[in-house]
Parts: C-alpha cells; structure tokens; sequence
C-alpha cells in the first residue's frame, strides 16, 4: 500500500495554495485524479484503509466489504419517528463522482469537500431505490470483529451541518461496551472532513446522525483508517 510522505503532501499543499493565489476568481478547487488523491489526508501510520470507492459493489445493499481478505461487517439502519431502529439495513454507497436521487448536488470534490470522496457509506432511504441519503436520522455500524480489535486511527464524516452537531461516533469493544464517544465535526451541507481517532480495542463502531429538529440528520463516512491488533 502507498502512501504520501510528510514533505510531499506538504509541498503538494503549498503548489495548491500558490496555484489559488493567481486564480482566486475560480470558485471550484481544480479536481486531481483519484489516484493521486487516495491517501491524501490520511495517516500515514496507517495499515490499513477502506475505501469504498475500491468497492465492486453497485446500487445494491451492502452488509461486507473486505479488508487484505478479511470480512468487515456494515450495517445501516433508518431512526424511525419514536426514536427507534427499523431493524432492516439500507447501506448503501453512493457516488458523489455521479450523484443521483434528491442530492445530485452532492459532488466531489466541492468548496467544503478539497478531496475527491468517490464512494461514500450512507443510510439510504429504501432498500430497493437508487443510492440517495436518507433525511430522517439513523445509524451505520462497522463491524471489525472478524478481526478481533483494531487501533482506529481516522474517519471522514461528510454532510454534517449545524443542526446535526449532536451527531457521534461511538466505539465499541468486543463486549459491546462503549468506550468511546465522539462528536462529529461540523462539515457543512456537502463538505467532508478528516476526524483523528487513535483509539485501541475497537471491534465496532457506530455513527450515528441526530439533528436539533424534532427527527432527522443525514450524513455519510469514507476512508477508514486502521491497524489490527
């Protein structure tokens, strides 16, 4: 697996800055290639990283995706209006290189959004519709038990505004016991970023989208970063 070195991405940085400098009337950042853009903004301590622009996977529902051969577990679930779970999993992935649904807008990259996602998990709105997130709140949990545990090292969350800042990442042990809990960064409608997470023993984690409104929150995860144990 390759990855960019410290003086690379920072040189990459400064030419992309100098580059803004003579063309500041440009309201889109210059797309680069995937390729070029795959590890941008990632650890390089990192073993190990999912990207589910990699992913074969179509419209279809997920409930795996794979790591070096070994399973990962995924699962996403609506939050219905009594503030439970509808026990049916809608992961999906959607495109934001060729979005469809009510988010067509949700490309990348995109002002709040540097880097090129592809492929992002979210929690779509039925099980048997085109890739399009599900406005109503929910959950998405990533299994890592088949494992055993691994230090989680990052994350990127994308398409948290204001009104969903109570959303979290909460992390699991293999006992099912929270260890950790996180609040999402505030992103921006379409935006993504990097949250650091360098925490040990996590043989789960569950993100869940919330909102200041009586029900609702959206939101998606990428390029998950981590080493086994």
């Amino acid at each position: 697996m390759q990855f960019f070195t410290i003086k690379t991405v920072v040189l990459g940085v400064m030419g992309l800055f100098l580059m803004g400098c003579d063309k500041e009337e440009k309201e889109v950042t210059e797309p680069f290639a995937y390729e070029q853009a795959k590890n941008y903004g990632t650890d390089p301590t990192s073993q190990e990283i999912i990207e589910f622009n990699d992913s074969e996977i179509g419209t279809e529902v997920i409930n795996t995706i794979y790591s070096f051969g070994t399973p990962i577990g995924i699962k996403a679930e609506q939050r219905l209006p009594n503030g439970k779970y509808k026990p049916v999993n809608v992961a999906k992935l959607f495109n934001t290189s060729s979005p469809t649904g009510d988010y067509t807008k949700f490309r990348t990259p995109n002002p709040k959004a540097f880097r090129p996602m592809g492929k992002i998990l979210i929690i779509n709105d039925a099980v048997d519709t085109e890739p399009n997130l599900y406005a109503g709140g929910g959950r998405i949990e990533v299994d890592f038990s088949a494992i055993g545990t691994v230090l989680l090292k990052g994350i990127h969350v994308l398409d948290i505004e204001e009104n969903e800042a109570g959303s979290t990442l909460e992390l699991l042990d293999k006992a099912g016991n929270v260890i950790k809990t996180m609040p999402l960064p505030v992103t921006g409608a379409l935006g993504a970023t990097r949250l650091r997470v360098d925490t040990p023993g996590v043989a789960k984690l569950r993100v869940t989208f919330k909102s200041t409104e009586k029900r609702g929150g959206t939101g998606a995860i990428d390029v998950l970063e981590f080493n086994r144990e």
